[in-house]
């Protein structure tokens, strides 16, 4: 008799049990991303004029993946702010990313992910703490830099008025002309120091060599490096991104948006 209760009392026990195991259900462990685009890639795919003025912007993506972890069947959700065309560089994007996949039990279980690519203007760089600047080597690149005038502001404005929707493009290229008009001489003041503190060891000492060729650094290189170069581009990015958002939305507000990925 008491055998036959020993084994009822361990039987009801076992039900528990499976009872709690079921209720738990199975271990989800989600997807996450173990690899993003650079810095770099996203100031590649960041759209001209929505750069130039500092404006940021929101891509809601939904993909699925395969095992292996890469992106495919990938759709666009939103977009935010519209009419700067923040979504025609993400399909590059898209390659740079790759995912550890979502595991059910342990076991891989692949399954749409939604994410959101950030496009944000660059954060101002630290004091300029390099190589002293001799005036002779801005006197120099002054001199290599003395083409550059009011053709800049002309030639900014035709790359930003094509950088947006069809609609907008006239008013771009007005605003961006206008803030040259208010910004560019001090902004041109400026560059020749910016391109030497932004310049490596070698080429600044052959600046002063006759006959010597310099490779002078890229723009954003050239904003990396100079605080004051960079407080020049936020000047003229104020006076383009005022007068946009003063005539178009500006906001990053995305419906339903998921965990911002970077």
């Amino acid at each position: 008799m008491l055998n036959r209760k020993l084994a009822g009392v361990t039987a009801l026990a076992g039900a528990v049990a499976a009872l709690i195991g079921c209720s738990k259900g199975p271990e989800i462990v989600p997807a996450k991303f173990t690899a993003r685009p650079s810095a770099t890639d996203m100031a590649e795919m960041y759209p001209t004029f929505a750069r130039m003025a500092r404006i940021p912007g929101r891509v809601k993506m939904r993909c699925e993946y395969t095992i292996s972890g890469t992106l495919e069947r990938c759709r666009r959700v939103a977009v935010a702010p519209e009419g700067l065309n923040f979504e025609d560089g993400v399909s590059r994007l898209l390659s740079k990313y790759t995912v550890a996949p979502q595991t059910l039990d342990g076991r891989p279980a692949p399954a749409p992910i939604t994410f959101v690519i950030n496009f944000d203007p660059p954060a101002a760089p630290s004091p300029y703490t390099g190589e002293p600047v001799r005036d002779a080597d801005v006197a120099v690149i002054r001199r290599q830099l003395s083409y550059i005038g009011q053709s800049e502001g002309q030639a900014a404005a035709f790359r930003a008025s094509r950088s947006v929707e069809l609609d907008r493009m006239t008013a771009v290229s007005g605003f961006v002309e206008r803030a040259f008009d208010a910004e560019g001489a001090q902004r041109r003041t400026t560059m020749p120091l910016a391109v030497v503190q932004a310049m490596t060891p070698e080429n600044r000492a052959r600046l002063t060599s006759p006959n010597a060729y310099v490779m002078l650094p890229l723009f954003s290189d050239i904003e990396a490096a100079s605080p004051e170069f960079f407080a020049a581009n936020e000047r003229l990015a104020a006076h383009m991104r005022n007068a946009y958002c003063a005539a178009y939305s500006c906001s990053t507000e995305l419906p339903q948006a998921a965990p911002a990925e970077k």
